[in-house]
């Protein structure tokens, strides 16, 4: 299909917090579906989610639980979205962070999402705005000119990614890209991908999660390829959309996270445990 004849719609999601495999829960869904040669269609809810808002995410999305008292469960939005979505390519900023709380949001009712092609306007910026030093949506947007306003509230970051992402589509079709299928190019990154075949340390992982056990590990860093090490217990393994997590306890950070598969580049039962 042509750039210039798909059907998207542009969505944010606002979180309890970060980890939808560990208990979050979405609070808010903003989107934006645009549709060649008609105006832009609005789909937007607040959602009330069942458990608080965490302080940390309070701090970014400023959602208070009066805000939400009352508000329909994500169970009634749910449909209503995906109805509003139906036949169009889904794109969101850091796809992977709101598309992995839909498919969880989801999987709790025993369905998945199908089938849609989903696009990634970060990953679009990386490569189609190199040098811009940094690439959270404000600083992308702020750079290409655009008016920063409603920032970390869903709608507010979805009409801001529509922007950038219409900044996006001319300059692919400026280099010559004008079909659907040729976007995935452009959504990789430009150093070598990491794959879970280059992981030698599942099967510790995996036989840890099995004994509850704690792990030492190295993790390099997908953005900056920083390495740290970290102590970790390992829960689960999950799927997302395009890539698996390790859902663990940090213990630097006394809270539950996702680790990148790809990015525990070692793993080492701790003594004693």
């Amino acid at each position: 299909m042509r750039l210039d004849e798909a059907v998207y719609t542009v969505f944010d999601v606002e979180t309890t917090g970060l980890f939808p495999y560990a208990g979050d829960r979405i609070c808010e869904i903003g989107a934006v579906r645009m549709e060649p040669g008609s105006p832009k269609k609005i789909f937007h809810s607040l959602v009330d989610p069942g458990r608080p808002v965490s302080p940390r995410a309070f701090e970014v999305n400023g959602i208070t639980k009066r805000m939400l008292d009352g508000k329909p469960t994500i169970e009634k939005i749910l449909p209503e979205f995906l109805d509003f979505v139906e036949g169009s390519v889904l794109v969101a900023y850091n796809a992977g962070f709101d598309m992995g709380f839909v498919e969880s949001a989801l999987a709790r009712e025993g369905e998945r999402l199908g089938d849609f092609t989903v696009i990634d306007a970060l990953k679009l910026a990386r490569n189609l705005f190199p040098g811009i030093g940094r690439y959270s949506l404000s600083f992308v947007a702020d750079s290409l000119g655009f008016p920063v306003d409603g920032q970390h509230r869903a709608l507010g970051d979805a009409m801001l990614t529509v922007k950038v992402f219409e900044k996006e589509l001319e300059l692919l079709k400026n280099q010559g890209i004008e079909d659907l299928k040729d976007v995935s190019e452009n959504m990789r990154t430009r150093k070598k991908p990491l794959t879970e075949d280059s992981v030698p340390v599942l099967a510790v992982i995996e036989d840890a999660i099995g004994e509850e056990g704690v792990l030492d590990i190295t993790y390099r860093s997908y953005w900056n390829n920083k390495t740290t090490n970290r102590t970790i217990t390992p829960r689960e393994i999950r799927k997302g959309y395009d890539r698996s997590y390790v859902v663990a306890f940090c213990h630097m950070r006394k809270e539950m996270r996702n680790f990148r598969l790809e990015c525990i580049t070692e793993a080492v039962k701790k003594e004693g445990s």
